[in-house]
């Protein structure tokens, strides 16, 4: 099952009637190392691709390279793939006076078929998915923890970044004196998210120096993803125009507070509703038919994210992809602890419960591809609601590390989360059923470019292999 593609050329003409000073179209895609990637297409060169129904052709071992642009091993030099545009998802960036529209591309073959690489089709093909068997629905909201850096100088030569605050004059939900002079840049960055189409839900300063975090409204999976990257880059470059960078990597500054990539999910029935003229006539059943109903739709609910933390070491390889990420396995950080645990309102846990059918997920950084992400977690859901798994490691009322052995027992909670990346790529390699659903080309694929990738960084020193990952996630 292919997802619906609608047809770029209608798309496009509405898109360019909206907005007539475009100059150039920006394809954009994201590796499976988190870059993300762009080819540039003067618009009167675009227009005639679209004429003779072209897509731009790229070799496909982009999929497949590792820093410094090496091939994973076993990946191939040979073939080709397309970039199918989704304008759906078109808008002209912050700043750029309507010239420039960047896009989100399919990855395709030459028959307009998604590749397997293809996270992007994968998820829009399991929520499809999701929708068919279980008449729900995902709704998904991005936090984006982003920490600001001030460019510090040696004489005239740039040498590195610092936060804007100093610790301990920066705090969670605060506005401190020190916080005051950055105000104007806070506010710019609520002002552009507007001003490409981003109702923003709220946005304080975070734990961190230098850290802020805007929340983004809820979406369906793919179109969430769309707002988040269109989030990022908005925010990269309110920064620039001030002076400073941006960052949404894990730590930028050794033993401060750690940005996150939280993600709230809610599963949601479809087509639900209440005929009122039936409910006068019959109340009583109307109240026990909608009583019915929403305990059933607690039982999907929690066996849809009881397969999240039965499956959570192989999404972790998703979710937590790199090695420093690993430091937001602890107690004590808000970061989601170092068990597969939930808990109401329990910022401790890797779940945190809000509603009946609604949790936040903890453990997922800026490192991650969040397409790659929201696959794994579909597809654990999926398996949880064809099991009818039920919801097990919790609630907890504290951090599951601190809960004694028994109790512990109690609660079904009994294995910790894999500490290292490469336990959690080994999670993933074990575990059929997600590969099942993801599709073994994607992982196959994924956990070559990741174990490639993870060779290269640690042979780098502490300070180099930083400064090669943190430019993934700083703008």
């Amino acid at each position: 099952m292919y997802p619906l593609m609608p047809d770029p050329r209608i798309s496009f003409q509405s898109f360019l009637y909206d907005n007539p000073n475009v100059e150039f179209i920006w394809l954009q895609f994201m590796s499976y190392t988190s870059n993300t990637l762009v080819r540039i297409i003067p618009i009167a060169k675009f227009k005639k691709m679209l004429q003779e129904d072209q897509w731009l052709a790229l070799t496909r071992a982009v999929l497949h390279l590792i820093p410094g642009d090496r091939l994973a091993e076993g990946a191939s030099p040979s073939g080709k793939f397309h970039l199918r545009p989704d304008f759906s998802t078109a808008y002209c960036q912050h700043g750029s006076n309507g010239t420039r529209a960047v896009v989100n591309v399919y990855s395709v073959n030459s028959k307009g078929e998604p590749l397997p690489e293809c996270a992007r089709s994968r998820l829009q093909e399991l929520h499809q998915t999701l929708q068919y068997e279980n008449d729900c629905s995902i709704l998904i909201g991005f936090e984006v923890e982003v920490t600001f850096l001030k460019p510090k100088f040696d004489g005239n030569q740039l040498v590195d970044y610092e936060p804007l605050n100093t610790p301990f004059q920066h705090s969670f939900t605060g506005m401190a004196a020190e916080d005051r002079p950055h105000i104007e840049l806070i506010e710019a960055v609520a002002r552009a998210l507007a001003s490409v189409d981003i109702e923003l839900e709220q946005f304080h300063a975070e734990a961190g120096p230098g850290q802020w975090e805007f929340v983004l409204p809820p979406f369906e999976p793919v179109m969430s993803i769309e707002i988040l990257l269109r989030a990022r880059e908005t925010i990269m470059l309110v920064a620039q125009s001030f002076g400073y960078r941006a960052t949404v990597a894990t730590q930028p500054f050794p033993q401060q507070p750690a940005n996150g990539s939280h993600i709230h999910m809610s599963l949601n029935a479809m087509g639900e509703s209440t005929n009122a003229a039936s409910a006068t006539r019959h109340h009583v059943q109307a109240q026990q038919h909608k009583a019915q109903s929403q305990a059933a739709h607690r039982q999907k609910a929690e066996s849809f994210f009881a397969g999240i933390l039965h499956h959570f070491p192989a999404i972790l390889a998703f979710a937590l992809p790199n090695d420093m990420s690993y430091s937001r396995l602890a107690s004590g950080t808000w970061s989601g602890g170092e068990y597969a645990a939930w808990g109401w309102e329990n910022k401790e846990v890797a779940l945190r419960r809000i509603e009946n059918n609604r949790f936040e997920i903890k453990l997922v950084d800026g490192f991650a591809n969040p397409y790659l992400v929201l696959c794994a977690l579909l597809s654990a859901g999926i398996i949880g609601l064809r099991a009818g798994l039920a919801l097990m490691g919790g609630p907890c009322e504290r951090a599951a590390a601190q809960l004694s052995f028994d109790e512990r027992c109690k609660i079904g909670l009994m294995d910790s989360l894999p500490d290292h990346l490469d336990a959690a790529l080994d999670a993933l390699e074990e575990d059929g059923r997600i590969q099942y659903l993801l599709g073994q080309g994607l992982v196959d694929s994924y956990l070559g470019v990741k174990r490639g990738e993870a060779e290269v960084l640690r042979g780098m020193e502490d300070r180099e292999r930083r400064l090669i990952v943190g430019e993934v996630c700083t703008f």
